[in-house]
C-alpha cells in the first residue's frame, strides 16, 4: 500500500479534476442523461417527501463511497475521517493509547489478546483473557472491535477508563489507566530451542518502522552467531509495500524486488539495496500471507535466496494508492499490478512453496516450524 501523501494525492485529483470538470460533467449528462435524471429525481423526493431528517452531508459521504463501491474492488475504498485515521496509525505503527490487542470472540465478547510490553495496560495489570465489558462507562455489548479500539486511543495523558471482567476471579474489575504514545512491534526474534544454530524472527506486519526493526532482529541474532534464520510471515496480510523493499534489501544484493505496471501500461521495477546478511534463509508462509507478504516471499524465492516452506499464500497482486482529501477522509485505490522478479503473476492464484505442509487443526505441534528446522539444518 502507498500513501502518496497529503499534498501530493491533492494535486492528483484537483489536478484531474479541475482539467476534467467540465468534460466529464458534460459527457455524464449527455450518455446517462436518464441515469442522472433519475438521481436528482431521487435525492429530492428524499429531501422533500421522506419522513425522516435529510443529512445531506451524509448523502454526499455516500454517494463518494458508492463511486468506489462500483468498482467491485474488495481492496479499493473511500475511507471517512474516523477509517483514514485509524489506517494512518497502523501503518505508522504509533498512537495514543493503552497498548492492548483486543478481539471479539465467537459469542461477541472482546476480549484482550495481550497487553504489549512496557506499556500502560501491561503496567496496570491487564491479563490475557480479560473480557472489555465498558469503555468510560459505555457498555461494549453492542460494540464493534474496531468502535472498541477507536475509544481506547487518544492523546498521549488522557485517561480512559476499562470495565474489565476477569473470569478467573469470577469479578469485574475497574481500570483507570492513562494513555501513553504507543509504539506497535512488527517483528520478534529468537534463538530457538530446538537448535540454537538458528534464530528465528517473526514478521505480523509491514508498517513505517518494520525494516528498521528486522534490521535490528537480524543483528542481534548475528551476534548470537546463528547460522540460519527463519523468517516467519503466516498470518501477515500486509501493509506498507515500500517496506517490503526495504526488508528484501536486508537479505538481497541489488536484485529485482518487484516490478509493477499501472492501467496506462507503465511499469516500473522495485530493487533491492545491499544486503547485509548472507546466511541460509527459510521462508515460512500459509494462507494469510498476503500482499507485501507475497512481494518479500517472491522475491527471495525468485532469487534463490530462500526456500519457501508452508502453504500456499492468499493471492493478492495488486498495490493500493493512498489520495488523502481535503474533507479528512482518503481514497484508497488500486492502481497497479505487481509481479514476482520472474514475471509470475501471483493475483488471486498465491505462490506455492517449496515444501508444502499443513498444520493439523487442535494440534500444538508446530509441523510447518519442524520442517523449516530440518530443510535450513540441510542447508548448513
Amino acid at each position: 500500500m502507498r500513501d502518496k501523501g497529503w499534498f501530493k494525492g491533492l494535486n492528483i485529483f484537483f489536478s484531474v479534476l479541475g482539467i476534467m470538470a467540465f468534460l466529464g460533467v458534460a459527457a455524464l449528462l449527455i450518455a446517462n442523461a436518464s441515469g442522472v435524471g433519475t438521481f436528482l429525481s431521487v435525492a429530492g423526493l428524499v429531501k422533500t417527501q421522506s419522513l425522516y431528517e435529510f443529512d445531506s452531508n451524509k448523502a454526499l459521504e455516500g454517494a463518494t463511497a458508492g463511486i468506489v463501491d462500483v468498482l467491485d474492488d474488495p481492496y479499493s475504498k473511500y475511507l471517512n475521517n474516523k477509517e483514514w485515521a485509524d489506517l494512518k496509525s497502523k501503518l505508522e505503527a504509533e498512537f495514543g493509547g493503552i497498548g492492548i490487542y483486543i478481539v471479539q470472540d465467537k459469542e461477541k465478547k472482546l476480549r484482550v489478546v495481550a497487553p504489549i510490553k512496557g506499556t500502560p495496560a501491561e503496567r496496570a495489570g491487564l491479563e490475557q483473557g480479560d473480557i472489555i465489558i465498558s469503555v468510560n462507562g459505555e457498555s461494549t455489548a453492542a460494540m464493534s472491535q474496531d468502535d472498541a479500539v477507536h475509544l481506547m486511543r487518544g492523546d498521549p495523558g488522557t485517561q480512559v477508563i476499562l470495565g474489565i471482567y476477569r473470569e478467573s476471579e469470577s469479578r469485574e474489575i475497574e481500570f483507570k489507566i492513562v494513555r501513553e504514545i504507543i509504539n506497535v512491534p512488527s517483528v520478534e526474534d529468537k534463538v530457538l530451542e530446538q537448535d540454537p544454530r538458528i534464530g528465528y524472527i517473526s514478521l505480523n506486519q509491514f508498517h513505517a518502522r518494520s525494516a528498521r526493526e528486522m534490521t535490528q532482529s537480524v543483528n542481534r541474532l548475528a551476534e548470537k552467531n546463528v547460522k540460519g534464520l527463519i523468517l516467519d510471515l503466516r498470518d501477515n496480510g500486509g501493509g506498507d509495500f515500500e517496506a517490503s523493499i526495504a526488508i528484501a534489501g536486508i537479505f538481497l544484493d541489488n536484485k529485482v524486488v518487484v516490478s509493477v505496471a499501472d492501467a496506462r501500461g507503465n511499469k516500473t521495477v522495485d530493487r533491492s539495496s545491499k544486503g547485509s546478511i548472507k546466511i541460509p534463509l527459510v521462508v515460512l508462509v500459509n494462507n494469510n500471507s498476503a500482499s507485501a507478504s507475497e512481494i518479500l516471499a517472491g522475491a527471495l524465492r525468485d532469487n534463490k535466496r530462500a526456500v519457501l516452506v508452508g502453504e500456499q499464500t492468499y493471492g493478492k497482486g495488486v498495490v493500493q494508492t493512498i489520495y488523502p482529501l481535503r474533507n479528512g477522509g482518503a481514497l484508497k485505490l488500486t492502481t497497479q499490478e505487481y509481479f514476482t522478479p520472474n514475471g509470475t503473476d501471483i493475483n488471486k492464484i498465491g505462490i506455492h512453496p517449496d515444501y508444502v505442509v499443513q498444520n493439523k487443526a487442535g494440534e500444538d505441534k508446530d509441523a510447518q516450524l519442524e520442517k523449516a528446522i530440518t530443510v535450513l539444518q540441510s542447508r548448513f
